[in-house]
């Protein structure tokens, strides 16, 4: 097996007991059937690192606050005032410190077993899911991927899901981030939108809302912006 091939299994401790052995099951499928697990690992992980780098520009826009960053704000959160500013930095910063912390071994096949050992009720039908997390898994920030997943768009362009998204869509569900949620009827831009200018104070804690906020293009954002004035 090829160095970049070699990947985490567990940890053990060796002892004095003679014949004594440490057993791992280990499923040697591919997370996704169209890349290998090395390359899968290497896209993750550079998709959050350049995630990352969007963050801290975020959190750095939020304290130069321009009016493009308001814009921004006022477009995906809802509101602009104060104390949800301050919300938004302090709990950015938390998301950093989990995103910075993935490692491959976070990334994982779905696993209900694992999942009611984490404390959450395993959804029984992940058809229609590309990932998820079990929120109050602050120990492991377990993200578990399904098949949907390695079919996505590596980036977000325009209103499209993809890969990097769906990465820190997830890593908002963590309690010790925001917390978020998936508000019913509230996925993708469009709806988000809709949340954001009805019900600011869902759209903080809105998932999609907070992922789309980091990530949406500039010129997306201003597109709908100019689409609103015009429509006024």
């Amino acid at each position: 097996m090829a160095e970049q091939e070699f990947f985490y299994l567990g940890t053990i401790v060796t002892n004095t007991i003679e014949n004594s052995t440490h057993e791992f099951l280990v499923d040697v499928n591919p997370i996704c059937e169209n890349m290998s697990n090395a390359a899968f690992r290497k896209k993750v992980l550079k998709l959050r690192d350049d995630a990352v780098v969007i963050v801290e520009q975020r959190i750095r826009e939020l304290t130069a606050w321009s009016q493009s960053a308001q814009a921004r704000m006022k477009l995906w959160i809802g509101n602009t005032d104060d104390r949800t500013r301050a919300e938004l930095i302090q709990r950015l910063r938390a998301l950093l410190v989990v995103m910075k912390g993935l490692e491959p071994k976070n990334f994982i096949r779905p696993d209900p077993e694992n999942e009611r050992i984490l404390g959450c009720v395993p959804n029984p039908d992940t058809r229609g899911e590309v990932a998820h997390v079990c929120g109050p898994d602050t120990a492991t920030h377990t993200i578990a991927i399904t098949r949907n997943f390695c079919v996505l768009p590596e980036t977000t362009v325009g209103t499209l899901s993809s890969m990097q998204l769906t990465i820190l869509h997830e890593c908002t569900h963590f309690y010790d981030t925001f917390a978020a949620l998936d508000y019913k009827n509230t996925y993708g831009p469009r709806l988000g939108l809709q949340l954001a200018q009805s019900e600011p104070d869902m759209a903080i804690k809105n998932a999609d809302n907070i992922a789309f906020y980091v990530l949406a293009s500039d010129s997306f954002s201003f597109d709908v912006r100019v689409q609103r004035s015009d429509s006024v």
